[in-house]
């Protein structure tokens, strides 16, 4: 299985335990003169099942992550790292921006503390190297097995 195969895995376990749990929720108390739809007593062990399947894909995942080099000694965990902190840093940088844009319809004369055309640029370099570790990423995971 590829790696890009498990983190799919996962994602359709956490959705699967998910359903379940809003599937157990309604038949954990019913009327006594009622029976409960289903079974929750089998669904507590979809969702016991499912949960340890999780486990284990996620195992996979991560020693995968860290046994998998991107390039030049950089390991995928580092390379996922530095995109998750390159798209938190694209997200803040562009509300700065969107905060510090003036509104010229007020009477008062306002001005921005920061240089918006600079953030710009940062901004622009930032998106792009997102983009570009993101594809490194996405071949990686399409290209590497997933580890036992």
């Amino acid at each position: 299985m590829k790696l890009a195969e498990g983190l799919l895995l996962r994602a359709d376990l956490m959705k699967k335990i998910e359903h379940l749990q809003n599937r157990i929720r309604p038949v954990l108390i019913v009327s006594d003169d009622k029976l409960p739809q289903e079974d929750p007593i089998k669904l507590l062990a979809l969702i016991r099942k499912a949960v340890k399947d999780l486990e284990e894909v996620v195992i996979r995942v991560n020693k995968t992550n860290n046994e998998t080099y991107v390039g030049e000694g950089v390991l995928l965990m580092e390379a996922l790292a530095k995109r998750d902190s390159l798209k938190m840093l694209s997200e803040k940088l562009r509300n700065i921006r969107q905060a510090a844009q003036i509104n010229h319809s007020s009477y008062t004369k306002l001005t921005a503390t920061v240089d918006i055309k600079a953030l710009q640029v940062e901004m622009d370099q930032t998106g792009r190297a997102f983009r570009e570790i993101d594809s490194k990423i996405q071949e990686i995971n399409w290209l590497t097995e997933l580890k036992d």
